[in-house]
């Protein structure tokens, strides 16, 4: 029988394989052959009695269908409305598959080459998970990267966010008693001590999802000047253009080439988090609208340079 290791990692592989094929399909011949020749320690080829139980554990744990067309004579993939809902939470739970893929070779293997981390905070995802599930009040330290101490703080923890490879717990904040009404965010790994402590009653229901839709990552503060979502319009290569096809800067990118030169045009609300995404690519592209985040972008250059005079 397969270990815990090998079929998980074979039921990455099956979705990834079917991913690939998209609307064609395959036989179950045709998949066996594909299963063969993607590991090179051992053969992970299946009966047809196991690989129907593989599609059993895929759309369980996945809420990924893959059925069999008569039509067709094939398994494919099934992309109907209904998965669509959920696409989000499976490629986030293939990635994590596959990650912990990665983690299992990196630990049996010399040829996957890795940076030296530090801890990412997620020791207290437990305890936050817990909090927000029972909807209870969560306690702890919290130090700012441009603090000198932690301080006490006190949420009403709704959820949990990532954003590039950092967590974050979301809620509302209390101080003296008071629930302040606006939603905050904290990086777990700039948290100590944490604890769950006593319930709340949340009486006014808020869409987390729908709170961070318009913004760039975690940062919900608007900068001077902007209060509304607006169309971003930044200029770039179109050799460059391609690395953001890869890499969105955010859901609502839409891209075009126009005179030669890619436009990406974004439906934000501008806050520093967009401008220092837009810094980090340096002199490979530029901010065209609209001109009032121009100005803002020029004049924080322009202060960069201040510091070399």
């Amino acid at each position: 029988m397969a270990n815990k290791h090998n079929l998980i990692s074979r039921l990455t592989r099956i979705v990834e394989i079917f991913q690939l094929q998209g609307e064609n399909g395959l036989t179950f011949s045709e998949l066996n052959d594909k299963l063969k020749n993607s590991f090179i320690d051992e053969d992970h080829s299946v009966s047809l009695r196991t690989f129907q139980r593989d599609l059993k554990d895929i759309e369980s744990s996945l809420k990924i269908k893959i059925v069999y067309n008569k039509a067709k004579m094939k398994y494919i993939l099934l992309d109907d409305a209904s998965q669509k809902t959920s696409k989000n939470s499976q490629l986030f739970t293939i990635e994590s598959l596959k990650m912990l893929n990665i983690a299992q070779d990196v630990s049996n293997n010399n040829f996957i080459l890795i940076d030296n981390r530090k801890v990412t905070g997620l020791e207290n995802y437990s305890t936050i998970k817990e909090a927000i599930c029972f909807k209870k009040h969560l306690e702890f330290n919290y130090q700012k990267f441009d603090q000198y101490k932690a301080h006490k703080r006190k949420l009403m923890p709704l959820a949990l966010k990532e954003s590039k490879s950092r967590w974050y717990v979301v809620g509302f904040e209390i101080k003296d008693g008071q629930k302040i009404n606006v939603l905050k965010t904290f990086a777990l790994d700039r948290i100590y001590n944490c604890e769950v402590t006593t319930e709340f009653i949340l009486k006014d229901p808020i869409d987390i999802q729908n709170h961070f839709k318009d913004f760039m990552g975690v940062t919900t503060k608007p900068l001077d000047g902007f209060s509304e979502k607006t169309t971003v319009k930044i200029e770039t290569s179109i050799e460059y253009g391609k690395y953001f096809s890869t890499l969105p800067i955010h859901q609502s990118q839409k891209t075009e080439i126009v005179n030669g030169k890619t436009i990406i045009s974004l439906q934000v609300i501008p806050t520093m988090e967009l401008v220092s995404e837009i810094l980090s690519h340096n002199h490979q592209i530029k901010v065209v609208e609209p001109k009032k985040l121009v100005q803002i972008v020029k004049k924080i250059i322009s202060q960069n340079l201040k510091q070399y005079n």
